[in-house]
Order: structure tokens, then C-alpha cells, then sequence
């Protein structure tokens, strides 16, 4: 027989029960055991494309529904429904017809379980009929192209890593034709590339195994060529331990694994991984390093070929200060440590020396804060930056002391340590020793510029014999030891004859920083503005003579320059300058006869050292007859263009001479003819 359904309620029968609920309507949860002889599945859910029975849905794959087979029910009065959940059914379990059940597909549209609905009339044995509602609820899955990462590798292999977390099982293969070998997610498998392959395809499937698949083709990326990594500097931040180590990498090409390596500080290996270096880096912090020796290992993501950089190992640097040295305590991890190079002050130095446990600066002043780094390896290499104060209880050298004249015959110190020049932040005492009077201190500096002994004699005055001394008080409080006397030499010179057309020369001896080395002296004579006119070698000890005097000079001036005595190298002192002014000398004629004969016809100017001066020649009414100014001017007697005129004229002249001295001299001249 065939059911109806009234519209005023839906009859099912569950076993023996009718459930019912007011106003008409069958409770929710109206599904019924399965029928016997099914094995627990009322119906079957097939592949639409394959008739292929199936366990789970696939996204946007259709099935139909197939009755079991035990069952004796009508094709056309057998009706399914499908619907996104779990026991989820129509409302009042009423499935409107919507025809034979052999044509019914369903194709799910989301992820997620669906529950099927079954209504349908089984045949009893006696020729009655009986409707029956059947579920099951399955679970449809998505398709969509599970994701993995290509990692391309030499020799024809990559590496495949499947990051999908969608699927229960995958396959992968290389290229259109390779085989499809299973392969677990987030493990990666080395492939590979045979035929050329270009392509690699991951395949996803669901459990229970079925027709419900997705798949997710890439191309292979082109591996770039390997190169050696370079590590090319290491430097530390601070000592070890504790310090950061700084490193200059390069040559990372992508597609390649780089690892940081250490090996034990004075070892050469093994190695222990530090940390990954991402490709294309240029730097590294490795923070809170250890001591030892660092490299970058390359290797392809197949692990078929490795390379390594130059080992670096580490520098590190602490520093202390005793008896005026800085000690530079090295911790060298290399196992053949050497040679160094040490900027101090962020200068290139070379005074540091090795000693026991690193190197010792010498060439320091106590006091004064001095950086060092210290570098090795060609300079890839390179320890931490350490400071400090040298400090000492130690005297500090005695000074040298060069004593010398300026132009104005006072005294000019010069000042050096043995090695350089007086460091900045010490004072300088200076003691001034007169001959034949007591030492005194006449001077505290706390600079290393020359000085000058203001105390000496006014211009012009004799120069007085005087030796001086200093001693050096270091910003540590250390005293030096007075230096050795330093004495400048006093030049003195007199005429040998009443011209002075011949000089007599003496000088005290100099006494310089060394009183074992000899002093040289050169005589130099002068040009008012102190330039040197002629320079001479004495051949006597303290004296000289000077025979063939500046012609033309009234005053003679003199000086030595002395070098040796410990004097630095090309520098020099200077004695006093020793002046001899000679007399001025006028020669003027008594009487001259301007007649034309030749002899005597004109009144010439004669003498020596002439210059600056007015010659005036008058005739007995006072009348002025010749003027000269230059000593080559004459005068032929004529008066205002008239013939000369016996008699006799009086003359006056008037000199300042080279020392400012004015000159006056008065006489007569006759005419005769």
C-alpha cells in the first residue's frame, strides 16, 4: 500500500511507539534503529561521478543515496533530504516528495558534518506496508590545495616541507611524472628531481580513505650558485665573558642554511652550533659571547655539500696601570695567537711591547687616560675598547733644559722630557743661578712652552752670566730630579785696531741638557733686522777673530748658533748678540782750485759710515753756496750759475749715525784758482 501524509499530522511508527506532541506535530528526535540485516547502515552514500560507495563527503562533490539491499522498499515513494549539522532533521520529520530516490544528488557546499535523512515505505511480509525515518550523519571535507615550502637543493633534489594542517595524509611528487610518495606534514623529505622535473605536486587526503582529494602544484625556485661565507670581522663589546661579539658577515646567498659555529677558546674544534644567520645578513650579535673560535658553516637544505668560513677567534682586552705603565692583558682564544696592532687613543701606536700575559705601553704619562683596542688576524679581529688613568709612584725622568738668547739678549728656556715634549697637567720649576750669587727660584709653570728670564738687563746693558735649572712635578705628585745646569754662552767682541777693521771675539762655554756631548759653535754675523749675513766655523775653543769685518757696516753684530750638548736634533741655542759700533770718518779738502786743469777742480765728500747727514758750505756773508746729502755730490765752486770766486767758505755737517748718535763737524775750504 502506499502512505499518504495528511496535513494535519505525520504518522511514524518507531517499533511500537507513536511519539506525539501537542498541536499534532512528532518530536524532533524521530530517527529509528537501523533496520536488521543492513549491518547497521540503512542506506548507502555514493559517488554521483563514480557509483563508488563513500564513506565522507567532499566539498562540491555530489553523491546520491541507494537503499540497503535487504530492504523491500518502493523506489518511488522513498524520499532523502540533506542538512548542514549533526541530528539536524526537517521540521516535523516530514520530507516533502521531491521524487525517486535513485535520481536524488546532493553536493555539500561547506565543511562540516551533514546529517541525511532518509523517509521511505518497506513491504512488509504480509503484503502490508510501513513507513520508516533513517539517518546518518557524515562529514563533508574541503578541497582546498594543501600549502608546503620548496627548498631547492644541488645534485637534482629539493627539499619539500608540507605545512598543511587540513588533510590526514599526503603524496608528493616531482614533476608531471615522478611517482607520488607519501610524505608527513611538517617533515621535511628531500625529492628527487628525476626527468627534469621543474614542478613539485602535494596531494592531500582525508581518512577514511576516499575520492576526496587536494592538490597544490609550485614551481621549483632556481637555486643561486654557493659561495664560501666570509666572516669578516669579529669585535667585542666589552671583556669576556659577558661582552657581545659583534660580526661582519657577507656572501649569504638565499637558498642555503648558515649556522654559527663555536670552538673551546684555544682549541680547533669541535664546533657546537651558536646560532642561524639568516642569508643575505652583513651582521651578527652574538650576545653574551664565550670565549673561543667562531665560523659560518653553509649547508643545503638536502645536506649535500657544506663549506666554512675563516675562523675567527675572540680578542678580549682588559687594561691596568703600575709605576707609570699601562699593561694590556690579553685573553687570546686563538691557539696561535699573534702579531698585535694596538690604536691608543684611536691612533696607531708602536710603543706597546709584549710582556707576560699581552703587551705594556711605556710611552705614557702618569695622570693622563689613555683607550686602547688591540686587533689582530690582519685586522678581523678586534678586542673590546678599555680605558683608563696611568698612574705611578715613580719619579719621573729629570728634564733637559736648553738655554738660549732672543734679539733682545734675555734669556729663552726650553723645556723636554727625555723622549718628548713636556706632557700637559705636570708644573715645571725653574732656579736661576747668577755667577757669583746665590740659586734662587724665579719661576712655576704648568706649561711646557718656552719661557723667558724677564729679570735680565735693560737693552744695551752688559749680559750677565747665568745658568738655570728646572725640575718636573708629573699630575701624579712625582718629582723629578733638578736638571743638569744649563748656561747660555755670552758673546763679546772688541777692535784689534782703532778702525775695528779686524775683531777680537770670545764667549763663555755653553752648558746644554748633556755635559758629555760637546757643543758645536758656528759665528754668524747680523743685519740689524737679525738677518745672517756670513756664518764661520771658529777653529779656537771660545775665540775667534774676524779679520775682514762688513765694509759698509758701522755696527758689527755678532752671535753664536750652538747645536750638540744634547741640544734636540735641529734645534738649536743662540749666544747673545755682541755688537762693535766703529767711528763714522769725514774727509773733506782744506782748499781746491776749480781752473780745468784737472787736478782738484772740484770739493768731493770722503769717508766712511756716511749716511743720514746734511753738508752746508757758506760764504762769508752767511750766504748759503752748496748743499749735499749723498756723498757723491760735488761741488766746482760756481755760485748761482757765477764763476768761482776766491776765498774762503765755511762748511758744517750734520750725521745721525747707525746707533742714533748725531754727529757735528765744523770747517773752511779756500778757492784758489
Amino acid at each position: 500500500m502506499k502512505l499518504t501524509f495528511p496535513s494535519s499530522f505525520f504518522l511514524l511508527l518507531l517499533g511500537a511507539a507513536l511519539v506525539l506532541v501537542p498541536g499534532g506535530g512528532l518530536a524532533q528526535n524521530c530517527a529509528q534503529p537501523p533496520p536488521p540485516g543492513c549491518g547497521g547502515v540503512p542506506f548507502a552514500v555514493v559517488d554521483a561521478a563514480t557509483g563508488q560507495e563513500v564513506q565522507a563527503l567532499c566539498v562540491g562533490r555530489a553523491v546520491r543515496f541507494v537503499p540497503c539491499a535487504s530492504r523491500n522498499v518502493s523506489a518511488d515513494l522513498t524520499y532523502y533530504t540533506a542538512l548542514p549539522g549533526t541530528d539536524v532533521y526537517p521540521p516535523g520529520c516530514l520530507i516533502s516528495p521531491t521524487g525517486a530516490s535513485t535520481t536524488y544528488r546532493y553536493t555539500p557546499a561547506a565543511a562540516g558534518p551533514v546529517t541525511i535523512s532518509e523517509n521511505a515505505n518497506t513491504v512488509l511480509p504480509g503484503g502490508g506496508v510501513v513507513g520508516t525515518f533513517y539517518t546518518r550523519v557524515l562529514v563533508a571535507s574541503a578541497t582546498v590545495p594543501p600549502p608546503f615550502r620548496i627548498d631547492p637543493c644541488p645534485a637534482g633534489s629539493a627539499l619539500v616541507t608540507v605545512t598543511d594542517a587540513v588533510y590526514d595524509s599526503y603524496t608528493v611528487q616531482a614533476g608531471p611524472n615522478g611517482p607520488a610518495v607519501p610524505i608527513q606534514r611538517n617533515q621535511p623529505q628531500v625529492v628527487a628531481l628525476s626527468f627534469g622535473a621543474t614542478t613539485i605536486t602535494v596531494t592531500g587526503s582525508y581518512n577514511p580513505a576516499g575520492i576526496c582529494q587536494g592538490t597544490n602544484t609550485q614551481s621549483i625556485p632556481v637555486l643561486p650558485p654557493a659561495q664560501v661565507p666570509a666572516l669578516n670581522r669579529l669585535a667585542l663589546s666589552a671583556p669576556l665573558p659577558g661582552g657581545d661579539a659583534t660580526l661582519a658577515v657577507d656572501q649569504l646567498p638565499a637558498g642555503y642554511r648558515y649556522t654559527l659555529q663555536r670552538a673551546p677558546a684555544g682549541t680547533a674544534g669541535p664546533f657546537q652550533a651558536v646560532a642561524d644567520v639568516p642569508p643575505g645578513s652583513t651582521a651578527a650579535v652574538v650576545p653574551g659571547a664565550l670565549a673561543g673560535g667562531y665560523q659560518l658553516l653553509r649547508t643545503d637544505y638536502c645536506q649535500t655539500g657544506t663549506a666554512v668560513s675563516p675562523v675567527r677567534y675572540t680578542l678580549s682586552l682588559t687594561v691596568a696601570s703600575a709605576g707609570g705603565r699601562n699593561q694590556l692583558r690579553l685573553a687570546d682564544a686563538n691557539p696561535a695567537p699573534g702579531p698585535y696592532a694596538v690604536t691608543r687613543n684611536g691612533v696607531a701606536i708602536s710603543s706597546a711591547v709584549p710582556v707576560a700575559g699581552g703587551l705594556e705601553d711605556a710611552d705614557v704619562v702618569c695622570g693622563t687616560r689613555y683607550t686602547y683596542r688591540v686587533s689582530t688576524d690582519g685586522g678581523a679581529v678586534v678586542s673590546n675598547e678599555a680605558s683608563l688613568v696611568t698612574s705611578s709612584g715613580v719619579a719621573p725622568a729629570a728634564p733637559l733644559l736648553v738655554a738660549s738668547f732672543n734679539a733682545q739678549n734675555l734669556a729663552v728656556l726650553t723645556p723636554a722630557l727625555p723622549g718628548g715634549p713636556v706632557p700637559a697637567g705636570g708644573s715645571l720649576r725653574y732656579r736661576r743661578q747668577p755667577s757669583g750669587g746665590p740659586t734662587t727660584d724665579f719661576l712655576t709653570t704648568t706649561t711646557g712652552r718656552a719661557v723667558t728670564d724677564s729679570t735680565g738687563g735693560a737693552p744695551g746693558a752688559a749680559v750677565a752670566a747665568v745658568c738655570y735649572s728646572v725640575r718636573f712635578t708629573d699630575v701624579c705628585g712625582n718629582a723629578s730630579a733638578e736638571s743638569n745646569a744649563a748656561c747660555p754662552s755670552i758673546l763679546t767682541a772688541r777692535a784689534l785696531d782703532d778702525d775695528a777693521n779686524t775683531v777680537g771675539l770670545s764667549w763663555t762655554a755653553f752648558a746644554g741638557p748633556d755635559p758629555g756631548q760637546p757643543a758645536r759653535y758656528a759665528l754668524q754675523t747680523l743685519a740689524p733686522d737679525g738677518t745672517v749675513l756670513a756664518t764661520a766655523a771658529p777653529t779656537a775653543a771660545l775665540s775667534a777673530t774676524d779679520a775682514a769685518p762688513p765694509a759698509d757696516r758701522q755696527v758689527l753684530r755678532y752671535r753664536l748658533q750652538i747645536s750638540g750638548a744634547g741640544i734636540p736634533a735641529g734645534t738649536f741655542s743662540y749666544s747673545s748678540v755682541a755688537p762693535l759700533t766703529r767711528r763714522t770718518r769725514l774727509l773733506l779738502p782744506n782748499a781746491f782750485t776749480p781752473n780745468g786743469d784737472g787736478l782738484n777742480d772740484v770739493f768731493e765728500i770722503k769717508g766712511r759710515f756716511l749716511q743720514n747727514f746734511v753738508l752746508v758750505i757758506v760764504d762769508r756773508n752767511g750766504q748759503q753756496v752748496f748743499r749735499a746729502t749723498d756723498r757723491a755730490a760735488t761741488w766746482d765752486g760756481t755760485i748761482n750759475g757765477h764763476a768761482p770766486v776766491n776765498g774762503v767758505y765755511v762748511w758744517r755737517f750734520d750725521q745721525t749715525d747707525e746707533t742714533g748718535q748725531a754727529v757735528r763737524q765744523t770747517g773752511s775750504v779756500t778757492i784758489l784758482k
